[in-house]
């Protein structure tokens, strides 16, 4: 029963929900920099470009509701999803009642310490909103408002694919309740859609011929079927795993002492735990068979997180409150739990993802890029970019097609690419030879485009297809540019110009053999500055061998100013043939650089026609 003090539990969501948005206030890195800026973005900007309500990937649904959050900036998306989280505890709360309070009471923090959860709420994404809209269609089945459960549902898909795995559960209830008359109300969602689809886009079965997921299997591959179940731990967090073993137990208990639960017990486990299984299974299996689009993200199971706390709290709070006969001890083993939940929440929400959110490496970069960009943007009538976060660092309008473009392909039939004279097209190593479809050797080998700049991070990246993270900023012109080439070290010769240098190596043939010397190659000063330089390629190239498995044993590059180490990028070796390109942007003289082997590991091992060479990329005169 809900306790005396209604008012102090709600004020208790709130205050989790508050906690939420005043962690994200106080981080400095954004979660889910790519889809979660995009969705901000999207809800953003539809007030100036009305057509973004229909836009399918950006979840219509999701963007009309979040869009007045999201004028506040992106922690606007984060008050907004802490709102819906309040929302989903009251739809819970309501059901909860009848099992105590200690569930009642451990539903909000229980919920937002689910790893996956608690991370999506502070990304400000879309699986929130749809964790609140599953609870809320389960409060009206609990409480036989049919007709409302199922208006509810059939807004679903327009908030988040997962409604597929949801909704034929709801339906499946009604036909069990026998409310035969509330069917046809789960089409409502789709006839409005329709209609406004019909009107706006002349197109009233829009939402099926702009599925935005179709395929991309040969951008984001495939992989384990029990990639999710493999990870269930480090999704859900492990207090929550435990309390759902331990409910199948106190369910099947409450199943067979009153019969007065078992209504409340098999609607949850047809419309809570059946539809969590049921969408834990879909995502495996189109990860498995890279359908859809599907990159087996953990985030999508946050959508099933309200129903998996719902369904792991009522069986284990009903269990405490019918045994527990002593208001006292009852009292007090309610308080034990749920400080218990608290407790072992945190820690195992913190393990997953440390909070404030620190700004890393790749969010730093972009950060820069963006920074750039947006000093570039007076010389240019138009910007081109594929990675979202450059422009939302650069603060520009995405779908002001005037003045941007974002995920631009290449029209390889037209000069230049199709770029305009006045275009800065800013192409990034990591969505653009993917969802941009645009390989860098394309841009590079145009004689009519020309390379303007190059940023690459202070420390070596690869990320989506391998590919090692930079930024190359282009703009239609003649590619003029000139390189020189000069050879470092090489095969017998050694040392091929004078450099301050540490070489313990042994020549034996061709190969350079190296000792057990933690690092037994350093080369100082090696010459990367030209007046002119556009970028200059310190190339490493050889072929590795060693008789010791599981060698470690890295390539290093490194720069320093009078402050310390500015750059730091790390190649690993592996037996067999490589070549490693460390790129470098034009540098002041005060910076200083070093490339060596560092021998992690103490073992031996040897380089085949090791050579070092530096080109030097110069701006065209």
């Amino acid at each position: 029963m809900m306790p005396a003090g209604g008012r102090f539990l709600s004020g208790w969501w709130v205050a989790w929900a508050a906690l939420a948005v005043v962690v994200r206030l106080l981080s400095e890195g954004i979660l889910e920099g790519g889809d979660g800026i995009m969705h901000y973005q999207i809800a953003r900007f539809s007030w100036v470009h009305p057509e973004l309500f229909l836009d399918h990937w950006g979840k219509p649904l999701f963007t009309l509701f979040a869009s007045p959050f999201a004028q506040l900036g992106h922690w606007g998306m984060v008050v907004f999803n802490a709102l819906c989280m309040v929302a989903t505890a009251w739809a819970a709360d309501r059901i909860l009642q009848h099992s105590g309070r200690f569930a009642q009471w451990a539903y909000a923090p229980a919920l937002l310490m689910v790893p996956v959860y608690g991370t999506m709420v502070l990304a400000g994404m879309t699986e929130v909103f749809f964790g609140m809209l599953t609870m809320l269609v389960i409060l009206a089945l609990f409480t036989e408002r049919y007709r409302t459960a199922l208006i509810v549902a059939s807004f679903m898909p327009f908030s988040r694919p997962e409604y597929i795995a949801f909704v034929p559960f709801v339906v499946l209830w009604v036909i069990y309740r026998r409310q035969w008359r509330s069917l046809p109300y789960v089409f409502v969602g789709h006839v409005l859609y329709a209609v406004i689809g019909g009107i706006v886009l002349q197109d009233p079965l829009w939402a099926i011929h702009n599925d935005p997921y179709t395929g991309a299997s040969a951008i984001y591959g495939s992989g384990d079927p029990f990639h999710f179940t493999g990870h269930i731990q480090r999704i859900f967090g492990a207090p929550t795993v435990w309390l759902l073993a331990f409910a199948l137990v106190a369910g099947s208990w409450s199943w067979w002492r009153e019969a007065r639960s078992r209504r409340t017990l098999e609607l949850l486990v047809v419309v809570a735990f059946l539809p969590s299984l049921a969408i834990l299974v879909l995502h495996s299996v189109l990860w498995w068979k890279g359908w859809k689009g599907s990159l087996g993200l953990h985030r999508v199971l946050a959508t099933t997180a309200p129903m998996v706390v719902l369904c792991a709290l009522w069986p284990v709070g009903w269990l405490v409150h019918n045994l527990l006969k002593d208001r006292n001890l009852r009292i007090a083993v309610e308080v034990l739990a749920l400080c218990g939940v608290v407790l072992l929440g945190a820690l195992a929400f913190i393990a997953e993802r440390p909070i404030p959110v620190e700004e890393d490496q790749y969010q730093r970069f972009l950060a820069d890029v963006g920074a750039r960009v947006k000093a570039l943007r007076p010389r240019y009538d138009r910007v081109i970019y594929y990675h979202p976060q450059v422009g939302f660092h650069a603060e520009m309008d995405p779908f002001d097609t005037s003045t941007t473009a974002l995920y631009w392909q290449p029209d390889r039939d037209r000069p230049s690419l199709g770029l305009r004279s006045s275009d800065l097209l800013v192409w990034d190593a990591h969505v653009g030879p993917n969802e941009g479809a645009t390989p860098l050797e394309l841009l590079t080998s145009r004689p009519d485009l020309e390379l303007v700049e190059l940023m690459v991070p202070n420390a070596r990246m690869e990320v989506l297809g391998g590919h090692v993270f930079e930024v190359y900023m282009f703009r239609a012109g003649t590619n003029e540019g000139r390189f020189a080439e000069r050879r470092v070290y090489g095969p017998q010769a050694g040392l091929a110009v004078p450099l301050e240098h540490r070489t313990d190596v042994e020549l034996k043939g061709g190969n350079v053999c190296f000792p057990k010397d933690e690092f037994p190659f350093e080369i100082f000063g090696i010459p990367c500055d030209t007046i002119g330089l556009l970028f200059a390629e310190v190339i490493v190239s050889g072929d590795f061998m060693t008789d010791e498995a599981g060698a470690r044993v890295h390539c290093v590059m490194t720069e320093h100013d009078l402050t310390g180490q500015l750059d730091y990028w790390s190649h690993d070796l592996s037996p067999g043939p490589f070549e490693i390109t460390y790129r470098i942007p034009p540098r002041s003289a005060d910076v200083t650089n070093k490339l060596h082997f560092w021998n992690e590991g103490g073992a031996p091992f040897c380089i085949d026609s090791l050579m070092i060479s530096v080109r030097k990329h110069l701006r065209p005169s």
